[in-house]
């Protein structure tokens, strides 16, 4: 019986590096929301569950925990609401073969546009640029537009990733049709090539002119004449009644087959069923345990048998073999493909390489979109802070209440005052609020970098307009020191991080305003996974900056300590990104 088929999916057919092309159908756009929906709906759950067990803990045994317990344990659940948020859809697809849940639910799987299994570059690429195609609001009207606008139904995130999103085949088995069992009669005077021949020209004979029927005709009988010498019935009837016998007679000498089942098919299916079966127990045993858990001899065989059962599906398909025999094979041919190509476990020296080389050379080659983030940021930031102090009323249109009060409360203080008193109980509360609003923040400059570039663009503008506005409020105030010496510790790496985020996005957006010789969706995948190493820089500075301004920030320790910490990460920094890396290969450790 032949797999069920949706009339109206759109089928697209990729190439592997092997040259077999497999058969996928497109995920349509309902059951992608459908999807979606199940996927929001778990994540709902599990945020409310997250809420809900920090309350219980905190007021029903807040009483028998220590004394940082409730600190700690509220700093842990922000970080898990952050996860679970910026997370979810990008660990599963990463590490779960392209499926969330929700796709599990819908039957579909996400594959690069190649056929290989989405990569955990691809998997950040296509989830962090979801809150571009969600807008506006949650309502997904961007990502929907484009997946029904496009040939593949591909959100921006999918473009970006080179993804697309299938009807997944499934692990259950799929049942081969058995070839029919006729009894042969007599030897066949064809040899394998000549019937093959033979059953191509009887297919296609229908289809051609007359005068092309009978050149046709005529070639066939002149390759097959040496060997129907002695045939009784050669020369007494017309070519085309004597082929369209021989193919009858020849098909009964091999066994062939009822009901319309090509005898070349019927061999195949009869002759590789059991390395079929072979191949399928090794995929599935490769499927629990990967290849890398397979034995040597499995490791060769699953080899072996890959590239046999990838020529079946090409020898199927000339013969015409059944629907249920193509689909059979073209599923487990992929099933192998995926297993091949799947990412390997990432083990800890790739990063060591990216820290040491990658991403200070990914800075650098970047250089200019770095330097434009930063006047993005530094530039209003400056302008911002001379209008605040030319016009000090102008504070209190930028600024909201709480800052302007703590300003004014610092100023009829100790000048030396701390910008923030923050109990070291409440420390980890802190470093975990800034540390998930700041990587939001990062997330948001590269994501909106797809609006070609303006979103980023608006975002470090924003963000150079307040800071400029609080210093300007501060000196108004004469208490600028303070604020500063607060601002130094993390403020070197926090600004640092920015730029890169913004450079990501600004890259990004480079792609469709100046893509250069190549097509813009070609920039896209390009740029997007140079630009992806920027924003994990960036990621990682803002991590660390987050513990330095919940730790060591709002401490008592003395102003001067807090400008000289300032003062040595900007060195160290400046010496990273400059030295670091240089001389060795390029191409070399880059990747996160």
């Amino acid at each position: 019986m032949d797999p069920p088929r949706r009339p109206l999916a759109r089928r697209v057919r990729l190439e592997t590096p092997e040259h077999v092309r497999l058969g996928y159908d497109l995920a349509d756009l309902g059951s992608r929301f459908t999807a979606m929906a199940a996927d929001l709906a778990i994540m709902v759950a599990v945020l409310a569950t997250i809420l809900f067990v920090t309350l219980v803990v905190r007021y029903v045994a807040g009483a028998v925990l220590p004394a940082w317990g409730p600190a700690t344990l509220a700093a842990l659940a922000g970080l898990g609401l952050f996860v679970v948020q910026w997370g979810y859809f990008v660990l599963f697809e990463a590490y779960w073969d392209g499926r969330t849940p929700g796709k599990r639910l819908m039957g579909l799987r996400v594959l690069h546009s190649g056929g290989q299994p989405l990569s955990l570059r691809g998997a950040v690429v296509r989830n962090l640029l979801r809150v571009v195609d969600l807008q506006p609001g949650v309502t997904g009207v961007v990502g929907g537009a484009f997946m029904m606008l496009g040939r593949r139904t591909q959100r921006l995130g999918d473009v970006a990733a080179d993804s697309i999103v299938v009807r997944d085949r499934g692990d259950a088995e799929t049942p081969w049709p058995e070839a029919p069992h006729a009894t042969a009669r007599g030897r066949p005077f064809l040899s394998e090539e000549e019937f093959a021949l033979l059953s191509g020209f009887v297919q296609r004979t229908a289809k051609l002119a007359p005068d092309a029927r009978r050149r046709v005709e005529r070639s066939v009988m002149e390759a097959l004449r040496p060997t129907l010498e002695e045939h009784p019935r050669l020369g007494r009837v017309p070519d085309g009644e004597f082929l369209a016998a021989l193919h009858d007679e020849e098909a009964a000498r091999r066994g062939g087959s009822a009901e319309g089942y090509d005898p070349q098919a019927a061999v195949l299916v009869r002759g590789r069923k059991p390395e079929w079966d072979a191949y399928r127990e090794l995929v599935a045993d490769a499927r629990k345990r990967g290849l890398q858990g397979l034995s040597e001899g499995k490791v060769r065989s699953f080899g072996r048998l890959y590239r046999a059962i990838t020529a079946d599906l090409a020898r199927a398909r000339t013969y015409h073999a059944p629907a249920a025999v193509v689909f059979g094979l073209e599923k487990w041919a992929g099933a192998g493909h995926s297993l091949l190509y799947r990412a390997k476990r990432k083990s800890a020296r790739p990063v060591r390489r990216w820290l040491a080389s990658g991403l200070p050379r990914a800075v650098r080659s970047n250089g200019r979109a770095v330097a434009l983030a930063a006047l993005l940021l530094l530039g209003p930031m400056v302008a911002t802070y001379r209008a605040v102090r030319a016009d000090p009323v102008l504070a209190r249109s930028i600024m909201p209440a709480a800052m302007l009060a703590r300003a004014e409360n610092t100023a009829q203080g100790d000048i030396d005052a701390t910008y923030i008193d923050v109990p070291s109980g409440a420390m980890p509360v802190l470093a975990s609020g800034v540390m998930t609003n700041n990587l939001g923040v990062a997330f948001a400059a590269f994501a909106s970098g797809i609006l070609a570039g303006v979103g980023t663009v608006a975002l470090l503008i924003f963000n150079g307009v307040s800071l400029g506005a609080a210093f300007g409020l501060y000196a108004n105030q004469q208490v600028l020191g303070v604020i500063l010496a607060f601002v130094s510790p993390h403020g070197v790496m926090e600004l640092t991080a920015i730029c890169l985020a913004g450079a990501a996005g600004l890259v990004v957006g480079s792609a469709l305003l100046v893509p250069g010789r190549r097509t813009r969706r070609t920039a896209l995948i390009e740029r997007g996974r140079a630009a992806l190493s920027l924003l994990a820089g960036s990621a990682a500075l803002l991590v660390v900056a987050a513990i330095v301004e919940g730790f060591y920030s709002p401490s008592a320790l003395p102003a001067a300590y807090k400008f000289a910490f300032g003062a040595a990460s900007a060195a160290l920094l400046a010496a990273y990104f400059g030295a670091a890396g240089r001389g060795e290969r390029v191409g070399h450790g880059t990747s996160t």
